[in-house]
């Protein structure tokens, strides 16, 4: 029996598992086991919609019901075994994997543990910062919102609330962007004056989702404008304490929430089975192994993979779909030990990304476009990607009912 064992259920270890499965559905000398730390898939790319839903319009059973996949229902009449387990340590020398509550011993192993926030060991900004990589981020950062507002609801003389974004990456202008929605609804709500909530967004680089198409940044500094969201550009934050964040100039900028969308780094570092480079990722060669490890795979956050010139490859959920398809298709080649696969490359993916309500940019192919349309095309790549998971009916069903729900403020 040939034990082949994936730790972490995001785009990459999901999808590896689904298409290992169809391959070796009628193999019976073929295991599969998916290990995660929780029980359900997380579909990430709708957080910011969550942490911008209002609970009185969309309840949490809602929110929680539109963002996750439990696996029974995902493996359901499939080939896999699931442990519902955090990763404590390997044991390259006896494939073993220690788990919270028990040990399991595997052939092959691949990594995809995903990504954790980065704070660039800024002072204070780990401590003060809200983060948005999971579904209880995204509910703190909808609470804590409500709060500052309630909190000074009844002051005679209103002060001026304060919802700072730190990081104009993807995540942090769509975060930005949603926000509109939230604080017009917490003015009407708590009768608080519109005006005194602002929406702020600070970038180190000088512009927004830099190292993209240039239109992208201009679109979205524009689109975010005309939202009442300030942009502050070439503006790096050097500290944060509880009520302040610094930056290289010397300036302070104010706020009451505070949410750090400024980078990423792999997860999980101190289970490395390797060296690592300096965003904590395991290098790896063509065919996604670990350096002097046959047997053991990364793929996603957490693996360095070079393109033909020797540079890092981005890290996106249709990366980590992409690497996936590649390692269902290799191992096997691995596994019968009789000739190489073919080596892994790459692929450069367009980009959607949501600007706030119905609206969002979108370059694939040498097509940019910006608006409802392009706000379209990217609920039909969700429902693409839910077809992959569950079946073109649940996943219509699915999708539809995020667009029903998340339209509600907007």
């Amino acid at each position: 029996m040939t034990k082949i064992v994936i730790v972490g259920g995001g785009f990459g270890g999901l999808q590896t598992i689904l298409s290992l499965e169809k391959k070796f559905r009628t193999n019976p000398n073929i295991e599969l086991t998916l290990v995660d730390k929780r029980d359900y898939h997380l579909f990430t790319p709708n957080l910011f919609e969550v942490a911008t839903a209002e609970e009185e319009i969309t309840t949490v059973s809602q929110m929680t019901t539109s963002i996750t996949i439990p696996y029974a229902k995902i493996f359901n009449n499939k080939k896999i075994k699931f442990v519902k387990s955090g990763l404590n340590h390997i044991d390259p020398a006896k494939k073993l994997l220690e788990l919270d509550r028990k040990q399991i011993n595997y052939d092959y192993l691949v990594l995809a543990l995903g990504s954790q926030s980065d704070f660039f060991n800024i002072p204070g900004a780990e401590k003060n910062a809200l983060v948005l990589k999971d579904l209880p981020d995204a509910l703190r950062v909808r609470n804590q919102i409500e709060f500052s507002v309630q909190a000074h609801k009844f002051d005679s003389q209103k002060k001026t609330v304060r919802l700072v974004v730190a990081g104009g990456g993807y995540t942090g202008v769509e975060l930005a962007g949603e926000l509109r929605g939230l604080a017009d609804f917490m003015a009407w709500k708590n009768r608080y004056p519109r005006e005194k909530i602002e929406i702020e967004i600070i970038e180190g680089a000088n512009a927004l989702v830099p190292g993209f198409d240039p239109r992208l940044s201009r679109d979205a500094y524009g689109r975010l404008q005309e939202l009442g969201v300030r942009v502050r550009l070439s503006a790096r934050v050097t500290a944060v304490d509880e009520h302040f964040v610094e930056l290289m100039t010397g300036d302070k900028i104010a706020y009451d929430v505070l949410v750090w969308t400024a980078g990423i780094k792999a997860c999980d570092s101190h289970l490395a089975v390797g060296d690592l480079d300096r965003k904590g990722r395991l290098p790896v060669n063509e065919f996604f192994q670990v350096k002097g490890h046959r047997e053991i795979f990364a793929l996603g956050d957490i693996a360095c993979v070079l393109d033909g010139k020797g540079h890092p490859v981005p890290s996106s959920a249709q990366d980590a779909q992409d690497q996936a398809e590649y390692l269902a298709y290799a191992l096997p080649y691995i596994i019968k030990n009789l000739k190489p696969p073919k080596p892994y490359r790459n692929i450069m993916h367009g980009f959607i990304v949501n600007v706030g309500g119905k609206w969002a940019i979108m370059s694939y192919n040498g097509l940019y476009l910006t608006g409802w349309f392009a706000y379209l095309v990217d609920k039909l790549a969700h429902l693409r990607y839910y077809i992959s998971v569950v079946g073109w009916w649940k996943a219509l069903q699915a999708v539809i009912f995020q667009m029903e729900i998340y339209s509600r403020n907007d």
